[in-house]
């Protein structure tokens, strides 16, 4: 059925799309671990009797309820965006799931109760009632949690769908395979865990800059105390990351194998090569401070195992190929990398001293990397699953004959003997049509003469 849309100025409609509600996902992001993280820093200030942690927790909170007026904003203007530029799109994608939206509904309600009646304004009057007051910072968070449950839910269904995209006739309400579908844990914890990790980082290097500005001896005490202890959780908790990460990417593999060939050597790489740089940027930066910072081999030797553990992600992913000379010079590559990065860190004895004001601008900087190695895993995905939005069942409007061709490529050549795109350029400046006329004759390969044409047509025009 083909539902009329109001066509945007300057961009095609999906970009709009996507733009505006990327805006909407670190806003809401941040405020879900901000609120996670409160009652916790505030039960710690509880049993240890720490007025800084309580300091610390309501100002989390504080920002929270800044954010909430854009964030509630564009989470009202964007499915009204959605509706009118795309009408087909959202009517099905809801009526999908028109059920655990419902409950998203009376989550965010029951969440913003318990915010501003039960955590937020009565903070001070209830310093005598700190179990009661942290209760409910604990259902502030539970119910913050609940609505990225919901939204992870819809969000994995668009690259993992395991049931199908329902016509636009046949309401189904809400589909549990739908939204329990494959990727979704992933999802969920990835986001989770990289929130806590990217927020705190960031936090961290926004109350660097704050020390650096402060002139009050007891300011700049507490200030360097936040700075410190944000950074720390933010750094050490980025190191679950990697598993979940190669977990993900495993999921993917297995159910959206285009997906996963996109971005492993395919259009979407350098996106993903960039996170993966701002990611190393992170690391290097925040890990420098880190070793300066703290001198117990506890603390050190919990962070070297973070490290180490990193390698192993490496060393279980396939081979990347991101520098020529096949597996061994990659593997080979990386060990010398890390074993290297864990000497110069441990030898940290020649690093500026702690009173350096240059260490201030560096965890502000790691803190923006973080940020944006978050934005561009949101956006890899999007770019990874193009044409389609929702995988291999619903491709967007504005779908370029390159793009269909690039995705059927993909598709029919990838996944036996070719493992990535970036096996194509062994092949190339060799006649294409010879070269698929050979493949098409394996057992198993079905290419119709069609596909044939169009296939040859994108390797001649991307592979000579």
């Amino acid at each position: 059925m083909d539902l009329p849309v109001i066509v945007p100025p300057v961009a095609p409609r999906w970009v709009w799309m996507e733009e505006v509600t990327y805006s909407h996902i670190p806003i809401a992001t941040l405020i879900t671990a901000f609120l996670f993280l409160a009652p916790i820093y505030e039960y710690i200030g509880y049993r240890l009797k720490d007025g800084r942690y309580d300091r610390l927790a309501k100002s989390l909170v504080y920002f929270s309820m800044i954010l909430y007026s854009p964030g509630a904003a564009l989470g009202t203007g964007i499915p009204m965006f959605i509706i009118g530029l795309w009408t087909e799109f959202w009517s099905r994608w809801s009526m999908l799931f028109f059920w655990p939206l419902m409950f998203q509904f009376v989550f965010f309600l029951t969440d913003v109760g318990f915010l501003f009646f039960g955590y937020y304004l009565p903070w001070d009057r209830m310093q005598d009632r700190k179990r009661l007051h942290i209760f409910f910072g604990a259902m502030t968070a539970l119910f913050g949690l609940l609505i990225q449950a919901v939204w992870d839910s819809l969000g994995a269904y668009m690259t993992t769908p395991s049931t199908p995209f329902p016509p636009i006739s046949e309401p189904v309400a809400w589909s549990a395979q739908a939204f329990f579908n494959p990727s979704y844990p992933f999802l969920f914890f990835h986001r989770f865990f990289g929130n806590i990790s990217y927020t705190m980082l960031l936090t961290g290097g926004v109350f660097a800059l704050k020390c650096r500005r402060q002139k009050d001896p007891e300011e700049k005490a507490y200030f360097v105390f936040a700075r410190d202890f944000t950074f720390t959780i933010g750094f050490l908790s980025f190191f679950i990351m990697p598993f979940i990460g190669w977990g993900f990417a495993r999921m993917l593999q297995i159910k959206a194998p285009v997906v996963f060939y996109s971005i492993m050597g395919g259009h979407a790489s350098p996106y993903f090569v960039t996170k993966m740089g701002l990611m190393v940027s992170m690391l290097l930066l925040a890990a420098v401070y880190m070793f300066k910072r703290y001198k117990s081999k506890i603390v050190l030797g919990s962070m070297t195992f973070g490290i180490i553990s990193l390698y192993l992600v490496f060393h279980w992913h396939p081979p990347l190929h991101w520098i020529p000379g096949g597996p061994i010079v990659w593997r080979t590559f990386y060990t010398v990398a890390f074993l290297g990065v864990l000497a110069f860190l441990w030898n940290g004895a020649r690093f500026k001293s702690l009173e350096w004001k240059g260490w201030q601008w560096v965890l502000f900087t790691a803190g923006l990397a973080a940020f944006f190695t978050f934005a561009l895993g949101g956006f890899v995905r999007e770019r990874a699953r193009q044409p389609y939005n929702v995988y291999d069942q619903f491709v967007k409007v504005e779908v370029l004959p390159e793009e269909a061709d690039r995705w059927l490529t993909y598709e029919k050549c990838l996944g036996c003997h070719h493992k990535s795109p970036e096996e194509f350029e062994r092949y190339a400046k060799k006649d294409w049509e010879v070269r698929v006329g050979i493949e098409r004759k394996r057992p198993g390969v079905d290419i119709t003469n069609e596909e044939a044409a169009r296939i040859v047509s994108f390797l001649k025009g991307n592979y000579r």
